[in-house]
């Protein structure tokens, strides 16, 4: 036998549910006395404290990259991945690893799976994705400040202050796509 903590990572309300059905009178029924769990080895609390964190921060995978009839075919992920990328090389400060960054700020696969699940590279074509965006990003940038800021204009950013700060940045910057979606229902 190890002596190190054990973590269980899946399976620890089934086997809370049996460890407690086992205390009662009527003790734990037969369907229950094989669980499966997925458990791993851990040095001490601590470790398990950091598996669970980094089990926490993985993200699922984009519908873009499912590698079923769901997913893009290969020459649309080309073209997403390749607009993609070279927005991000054009504005590298404004693109940022979690999927869930605050407007203005983009990521990468975020960007490349709401191009894919708007359909825009059916409607623009692969080798006009990067001008398409480019020109829908100058569109954006034209929006009077008052237009941004008003409550009725579709943003990712919650609340005044909030749509005030990325806008600030975003003209700083100079990249708007990450102000809001809505731009994506202008595909051809």
């Amino acid at each position: 036998g190890d002596d190190g903590v054990a973590a269980v990572v899946d399976g620890q309300h089934r086997l809370g549910a049996a460890a407690l059905l086992a205390q009662a009178p009527a003790g734990l029924p037969e369907g229950l006395a094989s669980i499966l769990v997925d458990v791993r080895p851990a040095a001490d609390e601590a470790a398990v404290a950091a598996l669970f964190a980094e089990i926490n921060r993985a993200e699922p995978v984009p519908l873009v990259d499912l590698p079923t009839d769901d997913g893009a075919s290969d020459d649309h992920r080309a073209a997403l991945d390749s607009a993609a990328g070279a927005l991000e090389a054009r504005w590298p400060d404004m693109f940022k690893p979690s999927r869930n960054c605050r407007a203005p700020h983009l990521n990468v696969d975020a960007l490349r799976d709401e191009l894919f699940q708007a359909r825009v590279v059916d409607g623009v074509g692969g080798d006009k994705l990067l001008d398409w965006l480019l020109e829908r990003n100058d569109a954006l940038a034209a929006r009077g400040d008052a237009a941004w800021l008003d409550p009725k204009t579709p943003s990712r950013a919650a609340g005044k202050a909030a749509r005030r700060r990325a806008l600030e940045k975003a003209r700083e910057k100079g990249l708007y796509l990450g102000l809001t979606w809505d731009w994506l229902g202008e595909t051809p």
